[in-house]
């Protein structure tokens, strides 16, 4: 175990880009960032994953390892990967963790590891069973967002608000939630996608009251609200990049929303800060980072279905009867089986949704689970149908899809931030890029105190 007034947190803030970084510490916008850039190593981490996706190079990162070998290509996949996660090494030598919400994760070490699965996870579970409810109370909304028919029960809802009341929630978040619900119904703009940054204040009141009654030697705290409002509104945070330009009100409702989630950024790290004392040690990572996506401006933007019902798309389909479906983000979900043969059933039966005899539908089986989305991506016309291509019946598009709207106008980029507290008079900031695979070694070294693990 580590000498307990020296511990470690790493913050795991989601995609946040480093020139954004770099241009609202110049502009004294982030001072806890810019204390914090004075502590540390600064490194921009790179990957070579073919698949540039969170939910990979998390993964990469947890793992030390490269896609081709952790094989992670989607989210809620945790519970498949083997390639042992760092804070299982750890563990074996003594080291105690907090892992609160980190993408793609799981533990082979409940004894020296505890862990809350991100929202995108149903195959793992939270190792302490009294979060369980508060894991699948975020888990719906995260993933249910773009349902406008998803309501959860009054007594789910009751059950988490007096859980949260007896784990940290704090009169600030409470107040703040009050005031979103109220600026929501009184603001002449959308206020809605403030709720991202509300979720965060949630989860780290929450996160905050189990490390001090844990007190590990290392945590992760995990926050995507930025990497959320990227995706969104980087058209409007920088709308001379695109052709397809935003509306005056749009830009009234949305054009601070990305700027705002750095603010919000500073804040957790100037809470860390406080959390973890003076002799403790803060870690930054970003795993990767956004850049402005134009490839789509030709069709005006990309914009994307999702079901109304899964059951009714299946069954319309001639699909079998799934045993659950999981939706992860915005318009993909899984559909889950209980052999294999049935998710491949499905996987024909979905591909039998055509328009002008091309399926409308993309899917792929993993086991006995069937990943699956629409692939259009322009608005269709008023009438548009879709036929099913081994049946004598058609059906309006929109009576099976609800149109979710823009999404994608920031696309991944292979960079992101990785700062280490510093090591004696070594360089502030370092030339070139660092292999992502290759942090994993260097947050090994600051817990165990040597230069070098080989991650197996």
């Amino acid at each position: 175990m580590l000498n307990q007034s020296s511990p470690i947190i790493m913050l795991e803030l989601n995609e946040l880009c480093p020139p954004i970084v770099d241009r609202m510490m110049a502009a004294g916008e982030l001072p806890n960032f810019t204390w914090l850039k004075s502590q540390s190593d600064v490194h921009v981490t790179f990957t070579d994953d073919p698949n540039l996706e969170p939910w990979v190079q998390w993964v990469t990162l947890h793992t030390g390892q490269p896609e081709s070998v952790h094989g992670a290509t989607e989210l809620d996949e945790g519970h498949l990967i083997d390639t042992p996660r760092f804070w299982d090494k750890m563990a074996d030598e003594g080291i105690e963790s907090l892992i609160f919400g980190s993408m793609n994760c799981r533990t082979e070490r409940p004894d020296k590891v505890w862990l809350l699965p991100d929202p995108w996870s149903a195959g793992v579970k939270a190792t302490d069973p009294a979060y369980q409810g508060l894991h699948d109370f975020i888990s719906y909304h995260v993933t249910e967002h773009t349902n406008p028919n998803a309501k959860q029960g009054m007594n789910e809802m009751a059950s988490v608000v007096i859980f949260l009341l007896s784990h940290g929630l704090s009169l600030t978040t409470i107040t703040d939630a009050v005031s979103q619900i109220a600026s929501e119904k009184t603001s002449k703009t959308d206020r809605h996608w403030r709720r991202a940054i509300i979720l965060d204040q949630l989860l780290w009141d929450v996160f905050e009251a189990t490390y001090k009654k844990r007190r590990p030697d290392f945590a992760t705290f995990f926050a995507n609200s930025t990497a959320f409002l990227q995706h969104r509104y980087w058209r409007h945070m920088s709308p001379e990049s695109y052709t397809v330009r935003p509306s005056d009100p749009d830009m009234a409702a949305y054009g601070n929303a990305i700027e705002e989630s750095y603010r919000h950024m500073d804040r957790i790290i100037g809470r860390t800060r406080k959390l973890i004392g003076k002799n403790g040690r803060v870690i930054f990572a970003t795993a990767l980072s956004q850049e402005a996506n134009t490839r789509y401006e030709h069709i005006g933007g990309k914009f994307v279905y999702r079901p109304h019902d899964f059951g009714k798309l299946f069954e319309w389909a001639g699909a079998p009867k799934a045993k659950s479906f999981e939706p992860v983000m915005t318009h993909q979900a899984w559909a889950t089986y209980d052999t294999q043969e049935q998710a491949q059933a499905a996987q024909k039966a979905l591909s039998n949704i055509t328009s002008n005899g091309a399926p409308v539908m993309d899917c792929r089986v993993i086991k006995n689970r069937l990943f699956f989305y629409s692939n259009l991506i322009s608005v269709v016309e008023d009438g548009f149908e879709v036929v099913h291509a081994t049946e004598d019946k058609r059906i309006a598009f929109t009576d099976l899809f609800l149109l979710i709207g823009q999404v994608n106008n920031s696309q991944h980029n292979r960079h992101g931030c990785f700062w280490l507290p510093k090591a004696g008079n070594l360089p502030t900031v370092h030339e070139g890029t660092l292999p992502l695979e290759d942090a994993t070694n260097l947050i090994m070294a600051q817990l165990t105190g040597t230069k070098q693990h080989q991650a197996a």
